[in-house]
């Protein structure tokens, strides 16, 4: 389970299923597009990473 620290949400890693009620739940909505990664890797950006371990039961990410 990945939660969110601001709104709460929890998600589950290995799926994206979302356990949270978006009818009760008031954020703001924005566009979003899936591009293949080739395109992204062209621009003049490039996306940040962080590291991610996976220890016992539980997904580490430092940020």
């Amino acid at each position: 389970m990945l939660r969110c620290p601001w709104q709460g949400w929890e998600f589950d890693i290995r799926t994206g299923q979302s356990f949270c009620d978006p009818q009760g739940t008031f954020v703001k909505r924005y566009a979003v597009t899936v591009e293949p990664g080739e395109a992204l890797a062209r621009g003049p950006l490039r996306a940040e990473t962080v590291p991610v371990a996976v220890e016992q039961d539980y997904l580490v990410i430092e940020v």
